[in-house]
């Protein structure tokens, strides 16, 4: 970032000013756009540290080199094998066609592999072991760890080709070109024979399994098929789902039919009760009974007898007395006649209905009809009770079957069902095993080398070594030793934890900053600035000088264009040294050369520096007028570098003078002074550690925290900021002081930030918020 972006014009203060705001560069924009990512900050860091990563990648490039020297020459060779077949006339006469097919042409899936897994199995220790047996014969230095790293197994693949081959291709690379042409033809020798004894293992294995398992399959389709008959049998079933319908459409007819039966039953017994109140409650036995009385012509002629003969009784009583013979003799006759009806009525209705007077009563048409009504709604009522219990008894039993149907319909259909999968498995094991059967026949050799093992060989038959590594190996220690000399360069920064340039402030502190000082010889010595601000050009031997001239009259620009305007400024820094005593000096004499009366006040009552620095006396100063009641226009010195700078030294120390900083006498002073000056810059100590500064921090219009490039500590900074923030949230700003020539902005730098700073004097009104 330029040097003209780090500097802002103060935001607020605790009054609520507010402050010019300096436009934005393009340039600007991108850079806060950049921070983001931090990495100009890695590129600041990478600049200051090029000397620690140039020197560690040199040594590690030089290791490298090194090592590269040392790499013998290698030599590598390679073999291919086709492992399924490419084209239709080669699936057809695969042996395997016979098994996989049924009798068409195969697709390439009856023939696919799992490359990825192959080329694990081929590279599994059993097989690299046998490999190397073979090879220690004629070489036998040779180990297993030599194979495993000289030896690559992968899948074929050709560029610019959507799809990889079917070739799996093998290579060795080792530093002994006899010795790499005996490992390719044992591992091809090796890998053709494993293709083989695969297959005939894994049909082998196949075949003991299936003739193992068949029994037992066998047996299970056996037992199932025994318990489907027994339950046929039991259940006399043919076709579960048809007789399940069959038994339900039953059970409808039956329930169809009870309801009728049911119905006629209560017509009946209707017609019957009435039948039975119209013949004096007669049970239908006693009105058979008194229908056949009635219709017996003995009994008919002995009632007609008992009639005629009570007829002449009742004649003769009324001519003869009780006792006349003729009385006694019809009353004979009449009690004869009547032993004889009783007689006949117990023969005809039996002798229980004797003397009933219902049934012995005379029946006409009418009564015998109503009668052989009765008779027959009785027996009607009888057939379909009788029929009443047969259909409810047939229900019941259809109902139980019915309920017991799906239990039985389910285990059918369960037992089914694993018939059914079990047959299937019997029989897929059986085509299965026949399969593999013909399979392990085989003798043909399912893989095909198609490139044999061989070495590159030149024009004289000379193998061809690999390309040396050891350009790769120097570039790739240089690429470490960059990487290297970086991470050494962040862990030094890390460790020094200070703020290196202006940019690394503005990236880590979120406040204004307003100013940046660079460095020059004899700051401390000279203040020789002169009292105007001219924008000549300046000749080269100069240009540190008016480098750090005109950088005061930037800062003191941002301060004179404040409005309101600010009347007073404190100026502190995080740490002892960090060049806050200088820049108070040169501040005040630049705002003193702009015709500003100024006040410079030496508030450190610990150190005091500015009466050293401007060479007057310091017998009386600010510690005095808190300690003692003394007139503060007598302790007010004139500076000899402006007739309008006016200096308050410190005094003598007195102990416990600094905490009169934060009185009510320091309050009224300070409203006094701003009273009568037009600027009032305070010089405080630092404010890590003390006390002192922090009375000031609200009385004051503006804070300057000053940040010495390659030297404030960060955590330091950090802490002070933040204890500052919590008492002055606004009317804080930055003052970047570079201490060492080696880190100070370049001089393109200063001179853009001059011309912005030029800007804003020549039209103030335009950069107002």
């Amino acid at each position: 970032m330029e040097t003209e972006q780090t500097s802002q014009v103060l935001t607020s203060n605790v009054r609520g000013r507010a402050y010019v705001q300096p436009p934005i560069e393009p340039d600007e924009g991108e850079g806060q756009a950049n921070r983001g990512l931090n990495l100009r900050s890695l590129g600041r860091t990478v600049q200051r540290q090029a000397l620690l990563i140039a020197g560690v990648a040199t040594l590690v490039a030089v290791g490298a080199s090194y090592l590269a020297m040392q790499e013998p020459p290698t030599y590598e060779g390679d073999f291919r094998i086709l492992v399924e077949p490419v084209t239709t006339e080669a699936r057809l006469s695969d042996p395997l066609t016979v098994t996989r097919t049924d009798g068409g042409v195969p697709n390439r899936d009856a023939f696919a592999i799992d490359y990825t897994t192959q080329i694990q199995v081929l590279l599994t220790p059993r097989r690299l072991n046998q490999i190397v047996q073979d090879v220690q014969a004629q070489y036998p230095d040779f180990g297993y760890n030599d194979l495993v790293n000289g030896l690559d197994v992968r899948r074929l693949t050709v560029e610019g080709s959507p799809e990889p081959t079917r070739i799996i291709q093998v290579s060795f690379e080792g530093d002994d070109p006899g010795l790499v042409q005996k490992v390719l033809r044992v591992t091809a020798d090796r890998y053709l024979e494993y293709s083989l004894d695969d297959r005939r293992t894994r049909t082998g294995e196949g075949v003991r399994f299936i003739e193992e398992q068949l029994p037992a399959v066998e047996q299970r389709v056996s037992q199932i098929q025994d318990e489907l008959q027994q339950i046929q049998q039991q259940n006399g079933l043919i076709d579960p789902g048809t007789q399940g319908g069959q038994l339900s459409t039953r059970i409808d007819d039956i329930v169809t039919l009870e309801l009728a039966t049911d119905r006629e039953l209560q017509e009946q017994q209707v017609l019957f009760s009435n039948l039975q109140r119209q013949l004096d409650n007669l049970t239908p036995e006693q009105a058979i009974a008194a229908s056949a009385l009635s219709e017996d012509p003995n009994y008919q002629a002995l009632q007609t007898q008992l009639l005629t003969l009570e007829g002449e009784i009742a004649t003769q009583s009324s001519r003869f007395g009780p006792g006349s013979p003729v009385l006694r003799s019809l009353t004979a006759q009449r009690a004869s006649i009547e032993a004889l009806l009783a007689e006949r009525t117990s023969e005809v209705v039996g002798p229980e209905n004797v003397g009933n007077a219902q049934i012995q009563a005379f029946q006409n048409s009418v009564r015998l009809d109503l009668t052989n009504q009765l008779v027959t709604a009785g027996n009607q009522i009888d057939v379909l009770q009788a029929r009443q219990r047969e259909i409810q008894a047939s229900r019941q039993q259809f109902e139980n079957q019915l309920q017991q149907f799906p239990g039985i319909a389910r285990r059918y259909a369960d037992l089914t069902r694993e018939l059914e999968i079990s047959t299937q498995t019997l029989n897929r094991l059986r085509n299965q095993l026949e399969t593999l059967r013909i399979e392990s026949a085989q003798t043909e050799v399912p893989w095909e080398l198609i490139s044999d093992p061989l070495i590159p060989r030149d024009a004289q038959g000379d193998p061809i070594p690999q390309p040396s590594r050891a350009s790769r190996i120097v570039i790739a220690g240089a690429a470490f030793g960059l990487i290297l000399g970086t991470l050494l360069a962040l862990l030094v920064e890390r460790y020094r934890n200070v703020y290196y340039a202006v940019d690394d402030v503005q990236e880590t502190i979120p406040l204004p900053l307003v100013g940046v000082i660079p460095f020059s010889r004899g700051a401390k010595q000279s203040f020789d600035f002169p009292s105007t601000f001219s924008t000549e050009e300046i000749d080269d031997s100069r240009l540190g000088t008016a480098s750090f001239r005109e950088s005061f009259s930037d800062l003191y620009s941002n301060i004179r264009l404040a409005e309101p305007p600010i009347r007073s400024v404190m100026i502190c820094s995080a740490e002892p040294g960090d060049g806050k005593t200088t820049i108070a000096l040169y501040l005040a004499q630049t705002a003193a050369g702009a015709g500003q009366k100024v006040l410079l006040v030496d508030t450190n009552l610990r150190l005091p520096q500015i009466h050293n620095r401007l060479d007057l006396p310091n017998t009386k100063g600010l510690s005095g007028l808190l300690n003692n009641d003394l007139v503060v226009d007598d302790l007010i010195q004139r500076s000899t570098l402006s007739d309008s700078l006016y200096v308050l030294t410190a005094g003598p120390s007195i102990p416990g003078s600094a905490r009169l900083l934060g009185s009510d006498r320091m309050k009224s002073l300070m409203d006094k002074l701003e009273n009568e000056y037009d600027l009032v810059i305070y010089d405080t100590p630092h404010l890590f550690g003390l006390t002192d500064a922090s009375f000031l921090t609200t009385q004051v219009d503006e804070i300057l925290m000053v940040i010495a490039a390659n030297k404030t500590n960060r955590t330091v900074a950090d802490r002070v900021i933040s204890k500052l923030s919590m008492v002055r949230p606004t009317g804080v700003s930055l003052i970047t002081n570079y201490l060492k020539e080696s880190n100070s902005p370049s001089g393109s730098s200063l001179n853009r930030y001059q011309g912005v700073a030029q800007t804003r004097r020549e039209n103030p009104l335009s950069n107002r918020l």
